[in-house]
């Protein structure tokens, strides 16, 4: 498939780094403003970013 060929080393990183900056950042700035729903969307988000590039990465390289 040359859509999984998308998903190189670099592709992991940012996603990784964005990632970590959804969980480190923005989630605990809205738990701070009272947004407790929106940080707990966002704590949600950034684990899946990470999990799916991980994911996407792995595939690419097994396939």
């Amino acid at each position: 498939m040359k859509i999984l060929d998308l998903f190189d080393m670099y592709f992991l990183a940012m996603m990784i780094i964005q990632g970590t900056v959804v969980l480190a950042v923005d989630a605990r700035d809205f738990k701070k403003s009272g947004m407790k729903v929106t940080g707990k969307k966002a704590h949600t988000l950034g684990w899946l970013a990470i999990i799916i590039a991980i994911v996407l990465f792995i595939l690419r390289m097994t396939s």
